[in-house]
């Protein structure tokens, strides 16, 4: 389409950011709502705190499956339809979950559920690494996330009013449509490149494009051998395994810690949950923004990871606090602090791929995430087995987080510095 002439209030490319954004909202909407309808569902069927673990993990398993494929096909074929297809193929199972009547099959369910979660990440990345300068790559990977809390913050009380109302498989079939009718939405404004909307200014496309690689190198096909060889690449993939193993210990478990170990009611926690990702949605454009800033002034190799490094320690130290007060609303305060540190990694952690290689940011990203989401898969199962094994205390299940946290510090520094990715093959 041609590129319109008049200017609108808001950018084009900050109103794509916000469709992106509430992607993310239904995206969060849908897979969590299980952590708050847990242990409800475990009194219902007879599960374990293990049991209920297991059921968390196998939709990881999905999820870190299509991670890379969609980050592939995303940088080759567009983001549109990669996102599209997988936001309508998870909503048809977050509709199907209350069908599931065994373990097995809750788990089977969760693990395809996961498939159609496991593009988006990757695909939001490709998308931004084409919508946005890179100099603005941190604070809109950083606004996307600030769907993640808004989605728990949504999640948390109208789970537990819909569960009290009618059941807790009223909450899947409802949120179900949310990821339709964002679809929907996408059809309507959305599209894969800047120059392809009808809002889209020459001033603003001028503006994106001179802080991008040039056409002919964007759409070069990946050089595998390049990015797999990387060590840039892989220390950033395996310090998110640690980032992420936090982020889906407190996803996962943090109702069940306040209900099982601290004693809250299922309506009380679905007020407490929300406190720490409220700081969550301070924090994560901080982080962006501040990625971003120091990333002017000091180069991607500081400014990407410099805000990594105090969040994960920040993350640790707060978490070891929370363990160790014997006040649940002291924990809940040390806890959000701990939320807040980790959440101001996203920024650095989601621009990275694209200081690394734009054409390739998708693949790059989703070689992260699928590193990051086999955490997914060990953080609720590892969890759910300490928290049983130690009578449904959980002290060590929360300093196994912390160590974790030094151990990504260490990871993130130990590697090379952060520089774009120059190919030597032809294919």
């Amino acid at each position: 389409m041609a590129v319109g002439e008049k200017a609108g209030t808001v950018p084009v490319r900050w109103r794509v950011a916000i469709l992106l954004l509430l992607s993310y909202v239904v995206w969060y909407v849908d897979r969590t709502n299980i952590s708050i309808t847990g242990p409800v569902m475990m009194k219902s069927f007879g599960w374990s705190a293990a049991d209920f673990g297991i059921v968390q993990s196998a939709f990881f398993i999905g999820y870190a499956i299509t991670q890379i494929p969609g980050g592939w096909m995303a940088d080759r074929w567009g983001g549109s339809r990669v996102i599209l297809v997988g936001t309508l193929w998870w909503s048809a199972f977050v509709f199907l979950t209350p069908f599931a009547a065994t373990l097995t099959m809750m788990c089977v369910v969760r693990s395809i559920m996961g498939l159609g979660e496991g593009v988006n990440a990757p695909t939001h990345t490709s998308l931004t690494a084409r919508w946005m300068p890179k100099r603005e790559a941190g604070m809109a990977q950083a606004i996307y996330y600030i769907g993640m809390p808004l989605g728990i913050m949504f999640t948390m009380p109208t789970t537990v009013w819909l569960t009290e109302r009618w059941g807790w498989q009223s909450s899947f079939y409802v949120f179900a449509f949310l990821g339709i009718i964002w679809c929907l939405v996408w059809l309507w404004y959305g599209r894969d490149r800047p120059e392809q909307h009808p809002d889209m200014t020459r001033a603003e496309l001028q503006t994106i494009k001179a802080d991008q690689d040039p056409p002919e190198v964007m759409n070069q096909p990946t050089h595998w051998r390049e990015v797999f060889s990387n060590a840039a690449v892989w220390g950033l993939a395996i310090s998110y395994f640690f980032h992420n193993y936090l982020w889906y210990l407190y996803m996962s478990w943090l109702p069940g810690y306040l209900i099982i170990g601290r004693g809250f009611t299922l309506l009380k926690t679905g007020f407490f949950t929300t406190i720490p990702y409220i700081v969550a949605c301070i924090t994560m454009p901080l982080g962006g923004w501040l990625s971003d800033t120091l990333t002017k002034k000091y180069g991607p190799t500081i400014g990407r990871r410099l805000p990594i490094v105090i969040g994960l320690g920040g993350c640790g130290i707060f978490l070891v606090l929370a363990t160790n007060t014997p006040d649940a609303y002291t924990a809940i305060a040390y806890i959000s602090a701990s939320m807040g540190f980790l959440t101001l990694n996203y920024g650095g952690f989601w621009s990275t791929p694209i200081n690394l290689s734009p054409k390739d940011s998708g693949v790059i990203s989703g070689l992260m995430n699928t590193s990051g989401n086999i955490a997914g898969i060990f953080a609720p199962a590892i969890t759910g087995f300490l928290v049983t094994y130690y009578h449904n205390n959980f002290n060590v299940a929360m300093y196994f987080g912390a160590a974790l946290a030094v151990a990504g510090i260490v990871v993130l520094c130990a590697v090379g510095k952060v520089k774009p990715i120059i190919a030597t093959e032809t294919v």
